[in-house]
C-alpha cells in the first residue's frame, strides 16, 4: 500500500502540470497585415482631385476630374472621355481611354518639376500625351 501511496503522491504534480498545460490557451496568432493603402497622391500631386495637364506649342490641355478627361486644343475638337484612373508605378502613372470622338488618347505623368515655358509657374509632374499622329509634352498640377 505504502508503494501506490507513493506512486500517487509522486504522480500528482504531473497530472497538476498536464491538466494546467490544457487550460492554458494557446497564444493568438499574429493578426492578418492590413490591405495596402490605395495612394492617389503621386508626386505631391492628388490624382483623385481635379487637375490640368497642359501645354503649348500647341496649345492644348486636359481637365482631369475624378468622372473625366476632357481634351482641348487650338484649332481642334473637343474629345471627353470616362476617367479609369490611372495606372501607377513608383516612377509613371498612365491614363489609356479612348475619347468620345474614338480617338485612342494616352496620358503619361513622370515625377519631376516642370515649367511650361510661358509662365514662371512650375508643375510638379511632367507630361506626354498620345493622340493618333501626334506626341505632345507638357505640365501636370493643381487645376
Amino acid at each position: 500500500m505504502r508503494l501506490v501511496t507513493f506512486a500517487a503522491v509522486a504522480a500528482a504534480p504531473l497530472l497538476l502540470l498536464a491538466a494546467c498545460d490544457q487550460l492554458t490557451p494557446a497564444p493568438a496568432p499574429d493578426p492578418a497585415p492590413p490591405p495596402p493603402a490605395t495612394a492617389s497622391v503621386f508626386g505631391g500631386l492628388d490624382l483623385s482631385q481635379p487637375f490640368m495637364v497642359r501645354g503649348n506649342e500647341p496649345f492644348w490641355a486636359i481637365a482631369v476630374t475624378p468622372a473625366l478627361l476632357d481634351y482641348n486644343g487650338v484649332d481642334r475638337p473637343q474629345e471627353t472621355a470616362a476617367n479609369p484612373g490611372p495606372q501607377v508605378t513608383t516612377a509613371v502613372a498612365t491614363y489609356t481611354v479612348t475619347t468620345s470622338l474614338s480617338n485612342p488618347l494616352v496620358v503619361i505623368l513622370t515625377v519631376g518639376p516642370c515649367s511650361d515655358g510661358m509662365s514662371e509657374i512650375v508643375y510638379p509632374l511632367k507630361a506626354t500625351v498620345i493622340r493618333p499622329g501626334e506626341t505632345l509634352t507638357g505640365c501636370a498640377g493643381p487645376s
